[in-house]
């Protein structure tokens, strides 16, 4: 994927950055469906991710189960996302999700003196790795760049069963103190 064919997920996300960013949650790639991303307002599925982050930083203030009704309101969330200085960017700026976990975790790794570098620019609170290749190709890189790391262990990305993992370890974070969510 060329910086053009980027682009559009860029101008997405910018348009929801945070003046200052509390958390920054970074994932793996864009999705290989053009049409889908976690800043896009008309996803109709596969957006599991945005769900569940959603679900889990806001069911207590109205966030429901209705996925059709939530997604109506992605515009809503995504402006409280901000509000409470939560960003996610992407690891790599091509869709990887196809690969081996081995051969994604090397093209992460390829480009960590890049995130390294633009995480820096962010200033972030808070890092939370979500999906065990982010983990693996991020950890150490950022860890030695003196960046807040919460995490010690991979979130795993809420999809194919994983659903309920997700919440237990971002609860755990939660739990020990080492990730403090806006209140």
């Amino acid at each position: 994927m060329s910086k053009d064919s980027y682009a559009p997920y860029a101008a997405a996300a910018a348009k929801y950055r945070p003046k200052d960013v509390r958390v920054l949650f970074i994932q793996e790639s864009p999705p290989y469906a053009d049409d889908r991303h976690f800043y896009f307002l008309d996803v109709k599925a596969h957006d599991g991710f945005w769900l569940h982050i959603m679900r889990f930083l806001y069911g207590a203030d109205g966030f429901s189960d209705d996925t059709a009704a939530e997604r109506a309101r992605k515009d809503h969330w995504l402006q409280r996302f901000q509000a409470d200085g939560y960003w996610t960017i992407d690891s790599v700026q091509e869709s990887i999700s196809k690969g081996e976990h081995e051969d994604r975790v090397e093209i992460i790794r390829g480009v960590a003196p890049q995130r390294v570098k633009e995480v820096k620019a962010i200033g972030p609170q808070q890092i939370v790795l979500v999906k065990k290749s982010v983990f693996d190709g991020l950890n150490e890189p950022l860890r030695a760049a003196k960046l807040p790391v919460v995490n010690d262990v991979a979130v795993p990305y809420p999809g194919r069963g994983q659903e309920g993992r997700f919440a237990k370890i971002m609860q755990g974070l939660v739990d020990s103190g080492k990730l403090k969510l806006a209140r």
